[in-house]
């Protein structure tokens, strides 16, 4: 059922998508499914939930990446529940770690770890995407930093005004909220 899933969101995607892996693909359908569960039954602790949620056991490559969003691009609105219910427990904290491990599938979200951004960047098609979900939901904090604004200035080009009005305004300001020279 993944890999069918993979290659009908893989004909949406810009560029070439990257390929199916299997053990991404079901690794991250496991921490969908027990992310539910914990964010339903919670009192539950620590303990058990760094038990199920566990982290991705193999190499991170583009096909890893892809595949473990086909699921994980719906944690976003888990955590916003999460939150809602508990904000600073073990789950919530659990989920923006994950955040920053995968910022393809939880961008809006913590800050990505340097590394994990870096490698979706290096590939066209998750890079094109990332691009597409900061603009989709107006993420100023990720739009803001030197390494994306430069790619969502050029994917939102002349259509700016119309899809995120206010973009060169908070632009124009520095990571310390100072007027950029």
């Amino acid at each position: 059922m993944l890999e069918t899933y993979h290659a009908e969101d893989a004909r949406e995607m810009p560029h070439t998508a990257p390929g199916f892996h299997a053990s991404a693909a079901l690794w991250a359908a496991r921490i969908l499914y027990y992310t539910i569960l914990l964010t339903l039954v919670r009192e539950l602790d620590e303990i058990v939930i760094q038990e199920y949620l566990t982290d991705f056991a193999g190499d991170s490559t583009p096909e890893v990446v892809y595949s473990a969003d086909l699921t994980l691009r719906y944690l976003p609105d888990l955590l916003r529940l999460a939150k809602g219910l508990a904000p600073g427990d073990a789950l919530v904290a659990r989920l923006q770690t994950l955040g920053r491990q995968w910022p393809l599938s939880l961008v809006g979200q913590e800050l990505p770890l340097p590394e994990s951004e870096a490698q979706v960047l290096a590939h066209p098609s998750l890079r094109q995407e990332y691009v597409d979900r900061i603009i989709r939901i107006q993420d100023r904090r990720r739009a803001g930093q030197d390494q994306l604004r430069p790619l969502v200035q050029a994917a939102l080009g002349g259509h700016a005004a119309t899809l995120w009005p206010d973009f060169q305004a908070f632009t124009l300001l520095t990571t310390d909220g100072k007027q950029a020279s």
